[in-house]
């Protein structure tokens, strides 16, 4: 059994990334954000930090602490198991676990689990477009968290940097080897070599998975999200490949923003292909 944990900063196509990597009978449904998971790991890397200061009184050592808590990871792994019992292969995600992803990866190892990573990557002036949209839903309905995503390309630009970077920047070399890297772009303009490379770096055939066709294998429910008005909601969810939000940063922002953008994000721009 293997787990694989989709990366990418939120409005990267993580949701369809997860969706696709979900289109396989050996894999649970495409499921709701592994939030909880974020706590486990965070808990580790505070742990860490605070360890001479805090954490020699409860542990015996790094060591020590860094089994415990893959025990408690492995735990949270085998409940999910355990709702799903016809899952041979989980495939979970939350965007803000991204900067942690080398963390998870040290947690896993000490748990004994064969883990996968796919991080998603996307032109960093679409994602800060989208934010911006996401933004303006979430205040609109009095959302206190539509504060967290201003109309602020410097707030936003580096949002995207210290997503990504922690994550690639590791040097572990079998963290490394563990990573797949996908360009949104690639996946929804052309997805069949993208596909072929899923099919690759997982073992899965992802036989469910069609292009052109709506989403077969998941447990959201994507109209009540529209119901609810949930301002993450993306109109893309659900359907077939769609290139037609690639490149909306122009009708969204203005010259000044994107300047501003390219000038923060420039390395991600260069490496990614996006300049």
């Amino acid at each position: 059994m293997s787990c694989f944990f989709v990366g990418g900063v939120n409005r990267a196509g993580t949701t369809l990334l997860q969706n696709i990597l979900c289109s396989d009978e050996t894999t649970n449904p495409l499921v709701h954000e592994a939030s909880y998971l974020r706590s486990i790991v965070e808990a580790y890397v505070f742990g860490l930090q605070k360890f001479d200061e805090h954490g020699k009184y409860y542990f015996d050592s790094r060591q020590d602490l860094r089994d415990f808590t893959a025990a408690w990871l492995k735990g949270f792994l085998d409940k999910i198991r355990a709702r799903y019992p016809e899952t041979r292969h989980l495939v979970l995600k939350h965007p803000p676990l991204t900067p942690r992803l080398p963390a998870l990866h040290d947690l896993l190892a000490a748990a004994g689990e064969d883990a996968r990573f796919f991080i998603i990557v996307r032109d960093p002036r679409d994602v800060a477009a989208s934010l911006v949209r996401v933004g303006e839903r979430l205040r609109a309905k009095g959302d206190s968290e539509g504060a967290t995503l201003p109309r602020d390309m410097e707030q936003l630009g580096s949002y995207y940097m210290k997503c990504y970077m922690p994550a690639l920047a590791h040097q572990d070399k079998d963290y490394q080897a563990r990573i797949t890297l996908i360009r949104y772009e690639d996946l929804v303009r052309d997805p069949e070599p993208v596909i072929a490379k899923l099919r690759q770096a997982s073992g899965l055939a992802l036989n469910l998975f069609d292009p052109g066709s709506d989403w077969r294998k998941t447990a959201i429910d994507f109209k009540s999200l529209e119901k609810e008005k949930n301002a993450w909601l993306s109109p893309l969810w659900g359907k077939g490949l769609s290139n037609r939000r690639v490149g909306a940063y122009r009708n969204i922002l203005n010259e000044q923003e994107i300047r501003a953008l390219e000038k923060i994000c420039a390395g991600p721009l260069k490496t990614f292909g996006y300049l």
